[in-house]
């Protein structure tokens, strides 16, 4: 009888260690290979049997949302043409990949493109925030958690929003700009070369090449502060204003989540 009991116990004992709670998570990706990266997140948390869906705006230039997928894609417009978004994205990435130009020349070519992206942040923020039905859509769907990528602007606004934790995936921003300012990332510039020298600084510098990597830092965090300054901070205070009946400054806003 002992035995017959200890049986049924260690039966027990397995089914329950085949219990598990699965999460409800909003995903809200970037493009490219912001999206790439996010996608082995969104596979291993399928995996897991946690139910996802991904956010994305109608002029998404690398995100197949038509193509059947093991998680739901839920689609908002845009006040931006799809064409429109991929010849400003193929601008940055010719940019981006162009080896001949180096060191300050770059935040120069950098600058003219971020320049581009003000409407697209605008209409992709204004497309997602001011749409009553899909706000209301997203409230009813019950998430647990928003896990998004900064490059999608306006994201932990909507977070905030929706009243749902958030979990940022990034890759990198240039000289880790986002990462130093928002999430005090220690990157000391004699040893850590910035994003975007094409190649030639390494963690072992001499001189000249450490001074180069300091002026670096400081160039790109001037043109990302005064970026974030130009595009975003309106965007922000509009929607806040909005949403969150408070006045909310870019910077601080991220600083704080």
């Amino acid at each position: 009888m002992t035995y017959r009991h200890f049986l049924h116990l260690v039966a027990l004992l397995l089914i329950g260690s085949e219990v598990t709670f699965s999460g409800n998570i909003l995903v809200l990706p970037g493009e490219f290979s912001h999206w790439y990266n996010m996608r082995v997140i969104v596979d291993e948390l399928i995996t897991r049997n946690h139910s996802v869906t991904v956010l994305i705006h109608s002029a998404s230039s690398s995100i197949s949302y038509m193509q059947k997928e093991n998680f739901k894609y839920t689609v908002f417009k845009i006040n931006m043409e799809k064409t429109h978004t991929e010849i400003m994205w193929q601008n940055f990435i010719n940019a981006w990949m162009n080896e001949t130009v180096t060191g300050i020349k770059t935040l120069s070519l950098f600058w003219n493109i971020l320049s581009e992206f003000e409407e697209y942040f605008g209409a992709a923020c204004e497309g997602m925030l001011l749409n009553q039905e899909l706000i209301a859509s997203l409230r009813e769907s019950h998430f647990d958690v928003l896990l998004f990528d900064p490059m999608m602007p306006c994201s932990d606004l909507l977070a905030e929003n929706l009243g749902l934790p958030q979990v940022l995936s990034i890759r990198f921003t240039l000289a880790y700009s986002l990462e130093r300012l928002c999430g005090q990332l220690p990157t000391p510039p004699s040893y850590v070369p910035a994003v975007a020298s094409q190649g030639h600084l390494t963690d072992h510098m001499n001189f000249i090449q450490r001074v180069e990597n300091v002026l670096l830092y400081v160039a790109h965090t001037a043109v990302f502060k005064r970026q974030i300054m130009l595009m975003f901070d309106k965007y922000y205070t509009k929607i806040t204003d909005t949403f969150i009946q408070s006045d909310l400054q870019i910077m601080r806003y991220i600083e704080q989540t």
